[in-house]
């Protein structure tokens, strides 16, 4: 359970650094290319027919629902993720990853590879495992993980909700236009 977190965070880590590289930046000798929406900020919108076709409505509407279902994975899953690490740095990275919770993320042929070799996860020291792999848990700064968490938590819920407000703006502009 907690290792889907971790893969939450890495995501929600990636929208925000993506998020941010989006912005235009002006350089004395060229300018980066125009993202089309969602990926961008649009254009100036040129009044005509084909403007606010049912396509575009089904289009806007559909990326609307999209943001409302970021805002709401970094409220909700993005809350449990930072709760999470926040609960780690009490009890110690070590105990992070329960081993018992990695088994149903194998494969079936996975689990019977384990089961053939004797291997319970519930027993495997995870501590342990790590350093006889080289990673130094000491290593790991929990604090600023914890920050970095709850920056890109709220970054992304300010990000998701400016885009749900522009777009809802354009579907209004629409509605009024039929």
């Amino acid at each position: 359970m907690r290792l889907r977190y971790l893969g939450i965070l890495s995501a929600v880590a990636a929208l925000v650094s993506t998020a941010a590289f989006a912005e235009p930046a002006l350089t004395p000798s060229r300018e980066r290319a125009q993202l089309p929406p969602p990926f961008g900020r649009p254009g100036p919108v040129v009044p005509g027919p084909q403007s606010c076709s049912p396509q575009f409505q089904r289009l806007l509407k559909l990326q609307a629902e999209g943001m409302r279902q970021l805002q709401r994975l970094s409220r909700g899953e993005g809350e449990k993720l930072c709760s999470t690490l926040e609960t780690a740095d009490l009890q110690g990275i070590d105990k992070l990853v329960d081993p018992r919770t990695l088994e149903r993320l194998l494969t079936p042929d996975q689990r019977d590879m384990l089961d053939a070799l004797g291997i319970d996860l519930g027993r495997v020291n995870v501590a342990k495992l790590m350093r006889r792999l080289g990673i130094d848990l000491s290593q790991v700064d929990l604090r600023n993980l914890k920050h970095q968490c709850r920056q890109s938590q709220g970054e992304l819920d300010r990000f998701a909700g400016s885009e749900l407000g522009r777009l809802e703006q354009e579907i209004a502009r629409c509605d009024d236009r039929i």
